[in-house]
């Protein structure tokens, strides 16, 4: 973004690291460092909206919902059951399409018709939405699929969800509003003097959890009667608790019980230390959350498709047998299922709410929020010139830099570069107030390079052509702008030229005989061309 700074990589009081000065792919599904980045942001939002919805008095309650599978099962059609797929035409093959709307101008707008999945019906469910969800005070629901891959059991996508309970909710979950008091709803919900939310019977949330694992199990096995769960288990002392592997219900009611939360986006193997809440802390959106990227699957003979890559690396870069190397399956195994993960889910939403619950939580006023998230200050770090950072890129280490700062390893740093083929001098390790400093300068740089563009594009708008600056006349920079400017030029922002219309012909600027009989072009037009 900035060649003369480079990319800084830096860490967060919280432990969290990223890189600032360069462009992302921001790819969830097949970009490790751009995943970890957004799982972040994902976890402080889910984190912060059910801390405040606890401290309102309302209940949670996190869902696992998973279809039965085995190693014959593909994964586009294990995906497509759980969360929908397009609807292909079945002569042809091709994605159906349906009407979405009229654009501005009057033209019928197309869009692929979906077939929804267990998922989607059950949101939509009728039995759900007039019945169970105002006994139970739904408010709406946060989403977050997984996949993972076992040699045993082949491909298993699941969906963690996190659903909010106990809303004194008039109207639909999109559209409605909680009410504080008891002026309309005090004949539809138990009113407690003047709290949003209600404590939900025991009798109403066994008959919504038994609705849900039977409306799970019917929806699967429409769809495909070999994706059809369990509702029993055997197994001695399973953690399904006897209820079957389809649907798994757990009741949060303490903001103390963090750590399951932050469970539902996946962010890191080890068990969060469970964090006493301050309630009036969340509720004025300034809880903090702890965030460990590079979830991996439990155990040797289980892999997340990211693993599947590391397996890669470790075989055919690092030269590593394949009995020793991490995970398993041969390299062409490992390529076909990343090739088959890439197919499936290009293209596909990850977290996401419901709408009208940040509303609900309170996040629909905090649109600063993920931007104070993203841009924490630093507290150590270090800069690479922008020749440093290509050459770790080129050789596939960047995140292995990112990992290193991440780790409190900033002294690692320089030999990762020049392993790289690159300079150890080229590299340079940064405090809070070197962090701030790059900060700032990138910002700035930002900030003038947006002018410019805004300002060629307003020219070009209006049909200007490039013309040397009127002001400065082309040197970029004004004296008597010196004191507050540094001498730049403030109508050329200190580049010699801007956009207007061409100056008019004079004698000074006539095209100009010359002894060959040719013209010569006059000055401006030369330094437009």
């Amino acid at each position: 973004m900035a060649p003369e700074l480079g990319v800084l990589t830096g860490r967060t009081a919280e432990g969290a690291a990223g890189s600032r000065g360069q462009m992302t792919c921001n790819s969830i599904w097949f970009c490790a460092p751009c995943e970890a980045g957004r799982r972040a942001e994902d976890t402080s939002e889910l984190t912060t909206a059910a801390l405040r919805w606890l401290a309102k008095g309302g209940m949670l309650a996190a869902v696992v919902l998973t279809a039965r599978h085995n190693r014959t099962h593909a994964l586009a059609d294990l995906v497509g059951a759980l969360w929908g797929r397009l609807d292909l035409d079945a002569d042809t093959g091709e994605v159906r399409m349906r009407k979405a709307g009229k654009g501005k101008d009057g033209e019928q707008l197309w869009k692929p018709a979906r077939v929804p999945g267990a998922y989607q019906q059950m949101l939509v469910n009728q039995k759900f939405r007039t019945d169970l969800a105002p006994a139970i005070g739904y408010v709406g629901i946060a989403r977050n699929p997984e996949v993972t891959r076992s040699e045993d059991a082949g491909w298993n996508p699941h969906l963690n969800s996190l659903v909010f309970l106990g809303g004194r909710l008039v109207g639909t979950p999109a559209n409605g509003q909680l009410l504080y008091s008891d002026d309309e709803c005090e004949s539809l919900i138990p009113f407690d003097g003047g709290s949003c939310t209600f404590e939900p019977s025991a009798e109403d949330l066994e008959a919504w959890e038994d609705w849900l694992r039977e409306f799970w199990q019917d929806a699967l096995r429409s769809i495909d009667p070999a994706y059809t769960p369990t509702t029993e288990c055997e197994r001695a002392n399973c953690k399904c608790g006897g209820k079957g592997h389809g649907v798994s219900v757990t009741f949060i009611t303490s903001p103390d019980d963090e750590a399951l939360i932050k469970y539902l986006t996946k962010n890191g193997d080890d068990k969060p230390e469970s964090v006493a809440a301050d309630v009036e802390t969340a509720q004025k959106a300034a809880a903090e959350v702890a965030y460990t990227a590079g979830k991996n699957a439990r155990g040797r003979r289980s892999m997340t498709p990211f693993q599947f890559l590391d397996r890669l690396w470790a075989i055919e870069r690092e030269g590593l047998a394949e009995e020793d190397a991490p995970g398993y399956g041969t390299p062409a195994q490992c390529r076909g299922w990343w090739g088959e993960w890439e197919a499936t889910m290009h293209g596909r939403r990850a977290f996401e709410m419901t709408r009208g619950l940040k509303r609900h939580t309170d996040l629909n006023d905090d649109a600063e929020y993920r931007f104070k998230e993203l841009h924490k200050a630093f507290v150590a770090g270090v800069v690479l010139t922008g020749d440093a950072h290509g050459k770790v890129a080129k050789a596939g280490t960047d995140y292995e830099v990112i990992e290193a700062v991440r780790t409190q390893r900033e002294a690692d740093v320089p030999t990762l570069v020049t392993d790289a083929g690159g300079r150890a001098d080229h590299v340079r390790l940064v405090g809070p107030d070197g962090c701030a400093e790059f900060t700032e300068s990138l910002s700035e740089i930002m900030r003038t390079k947006a002018k410019a563009r805004l300002t060629e594009a307003e020219a070009l708008m209006r049909g200007m052509q490039q013309v040397t600056c009127p002001k400065c006349k082309g040197l970029g920079r004004l004296e008597e702008f010196a004191a507050v400017a540094g001498g730049s030029c403030f109508s050329c922002n200190g580049n010699g030229w801007t956009y207007g219309e061409p100056a008019d012909d004079s004698d000074d600027d006539e095209d100009q005989e010359v002894p060959d009989g040719t013209h010569q072009a006059p000055a401006h037009a030369a330094g437009q061309a």
